[in-house]
Order: structure tokens, then C-alpha cells, then sequence
């Protein structure tokens, strides 16, 4: 597995992990949304899988749970 990503980098292929960060469709996908008061609203609460860019170009969006908030 190592070395399967490890080649991907080497062209260009970079992971999308957004734990945290404001929902953005363009590169995310929500699979649901929960309350909760730890984490704003509007921004992603869980990420069920990682997404992946080749190079700008989105191959794979990242599947988050988003924060409805408290």
C-alpha cells in the first residue's frame, strides 16, 4: 500500500482530508448531517473517505458527515 501511494504522489495524485474544515460541494460529497456543539456549523464533522486530486483535477470527492451545530 505504501508503495502504491507513494507512486501516486510521484504523479501528481494528492489525498482530500477535510476533517474540520468548512463544507465546500465543489470537493466534498455530504452523506448526512449531525448536531453537534464541538464543531461550527457548516463545517465537516466526520470523513467517511478520503477523496483524491490528480494534479487540480478532483478524482475522487472526500464522503463527510457535515455539523448542523448545537
Amino acid at each position: 500500500l505504501k508503495l502504491l501511494l507513494k507512486a501516486g504522489e510521484n504523479h501528481g495524485l494528492s489525498a482530500v482530508d477535510p476533517q474540520g474544515q468548512p463544507f465546500d460541494p465543489e470537493v466534498h460529497q455530504a452523506m448526512g448531517m449531525q448536531p453537534s456543539s464541538a464543531v461550527p456549523t457548516d463545517h465537516v464533522l466526520a470523513v467517511l473517505q478520503k477523496g483524491y486530486r490528480l494534479h487540480d483535477r478532483l478524482v475522487r470527492p472526500a464522503l463527510v458527515l457535515v455539523s448542523q451545530g448545537g
